[in-house]
């Protein structure tokens, strides 16, 4: 999908009268988002924006490296190191028989040496930080686009992607961290971000008032200086953008709440940093007990890390594993400033969030099931909503409420809109997939955000996973052979499903846990990368409303341009 980004001028940090500003220019295609007032604690928004970019630069995805230029390399350096030895034994050999016995090397040859070594090495550092800082086209390497602002009656976000599509980062700076701000324009854009903005972030310091301003009188003075624009035209994959709106499917999972003390995290970073695992497994597992302090495990090695905060609330002991934990150095930065870390777990292989809260600011980093696992593709979160169908008409009102309240928690929504819960949720999600929706997990209420100035449509967001669609057209072809009750709301299903047989266990929130199917895809992928097509069209068929599997429609709504 191409995207246009217009800036009138860059971001950066400016001197100010008593202090330095922090300015951020927005997009001026984009309605007018304006946003000017003074950090109260500064060094805190330092290390957690600091954080945040260590996220949109995030990528773990294994590279396999194309060697064909550096094999053809090697093959020139060859010959040209073998010519070069000819010529220079040639030249040796006449020198030696010129000088006769004995000679010294030349006077000062290792000081020359070493001073030529020192200037190229130096020369070639300085050229490598430039082509870092002013190279465009490396930084939309690393950055597919830049991040989303939004400025809400009661906080300031900062939202990002990282560029392997498996994290998602959003601090959040709650309006009692400023100082009476001086303008407000409430609304969602995108700001300029370069690898030097993160230079200047360094240089924020508590003993000078430091002002944030997103682009206060930016927008107007770009009407007359057109000269001043500079414009990006950048082609967003569909996978970026399925992401981050598949991303908001997870808001709705029922997910078990635990508490870290900043100790557990700190002793799990750093013993990641210290050793690098070999062999598997290399999840975190999650040992909670009602009543008991949670404890983390880091595999393979059995370390056993207790947290020191709340007790684990839950009601009922169970164990949950999460990969991808390498992506959680992000946190290194807000170790010495967290007060504590809540962390949502949505079950074993299935996303995480975690919540550093650092007083009135907030980190929050939501991490697919595996690094390579992204939320476009092997989240696969799409099957937990097909069976829940919202009509346009209810898109339609959860829209304009959301519009105009900016943010609402779960028990307004229902109470506004004279519809099912299920299908307020399924208008919550198509909203989300549409990047219209954005759900704040710091405070569990959904936020009006629109990634860009229009909905995503289904061309943009590419076809669906095809799993889910095989899965939705096989719901109507299951056949069951078997059901068990297994205590606590949790059923075992064996069944036939066109022609395959497959059994799963679904727990009390209508969740796939353990479960087996015959297919090739189950045999190479199990649930690591989402449920196969025949657990995909079982789970639809048990979780309807009349036992039997109906395909479930996609909705495409016409939903409202933000309002402000």
């Amino acid at each position: 999908m191409k995207v246009d980004l217009r800036y009138h001028g860059g971001s950066g940090l400016r001197e100010l009268a008593g202090g330095a500003g922090l300015r951020f220019a927005t997009n001026v295609a984009r309605l007018p988002v304006a946003f000017d007032g003074e950090l109260v604690e500064p060094l805190r928004f330092r290390e957690a924006v600091s954080a945040l970019h260590e996220i949109v630069v995030g990528d773990l995805r294994f590279q396999p490296r194309d060697k064909r230029a550096y094999q053809a390399w090697l093959a020139r350096q060859a010959a040209d190191e073998a010519t070069l030895r000819a010529a220079a034994t040639a030249r040796g050999q006449a020198d030696a028989l010129a000088r006769g016995p004995g000679g010294p090397p030349p006077p000062g040859l290792e000081a020359d040496f070493r001073r030529q070594h020192d200037l190229y090495w130096t020369a070639r550092r300085a050229w490598a930080v430039e082509l870092n800082r002013n190279d465009p086209a490396m930084f939309r390497a690393l950055v597919p686009c830049d991040p989303v602002v939004t400025v809400a009656p009661d906080v300031v976000t900062f939202e990002c992607f990282s560029k392997d599509e498996s994290a998602y980062g959003c601090l959040s700076v709650d309006r009692d961290g400023f100082r009476p701000a001086a303008e407000v324009a409430l609304g969602t854009t995108n700001v300029d971000y370069s690898l030097a903005l993160y230079e200047h972030f360094q240089t924020i310091r508590t003993y000078r008032p430091t002002r944030l301003q997103v682009d206060p009188g930016g927008v107007s003075a770009a009407v007359g200086a057109a000269s001043a624009l500079r414009e990006e035209k950048i082609d967003l994959p569909p996978s970026w953008l399925r992401g981050f709106g598949q991303l908001q499917a997870a808001m709705a999972l029922p997910a078990r709440h635990v508490e870290l003390s900043p100790d557990v995290v700190y002793s799990l970073l750093a013993y990641l940093r210290r050793h690098r695992e070999r062999t598997g497994p290399r999840a975190l597992r999650f040992v909670l007990a009602p009543g008991q302090p949670p404890q983390v495990v880091i595999e393979p090695w059995g370390v056993t890390l207790t947290s020191r905060g709340a007790p684990y609330a839950g009601d009922r002991a169970e164990e949950i594993k999460v990969w991808g934990r390498r992506r959680l150095l992000a946190f290194a930065r807000t170790l010495p400033l967290a007060e504590r870390y809540d962390v949502r777990l949505l079950g074993t292989g299935l996303p995480s969030v975690w919540i550093a809260r650092m007083g009135a600011l907030r980190l929050t980093l939501a991490l697919s099931g595996w690094t390579a696992n992204d939320w476009a593709r092997g989240s696969n979160l799409d099957g937990h909503f097909a069976r829940y169908t919202a009509h346009a008409s209810a898109v339609d009102a959860v829209a304009r409420i959301l519009a105009a309240r900016h943010v609402a928690p779960m028990a307004a929504l229902t109470a506004a809109v004279p519809e099912p819960r299920e299908t307020v949720l399924a208008a919550l999600f198509e909203l989300a997939r549409r990047g219209q929706v954005a759900f704040d997990y710091a405070i569990d209420a959904y936020r009006w955000r629109p990634i860009l100035d229009a909905a995503i449509t289904d061309a943009a967001l590419g076809p669906e996973p095809e799993e889910t669609v095989a899965g939705r057209r096989l719901a109507a072809s299951v056949t069951i052979e078997r059901r068990e009750p297994l205590g606590d709301g949790r059923r075992a299903l064996v069944a036939k499903v066109g022609g395959t047989s497959c059994e799963a266990v679904l727990d009390a929130d209508d969740r796939l846990g353990r479960a087996r199917c015959t297919c090739s895809y189950f045999h190479r992928f199990r649930l690591r990368a989402g449920p196969c097509r025949h657990l995909l069209a079982l789970r639809l068929h048990a979780t309807a409303p009349d036992d039997r599997a109906l395909p479930a429609a996609r909705v495409v709504a016409s939903n409202p341009r933000r309002s402000t």
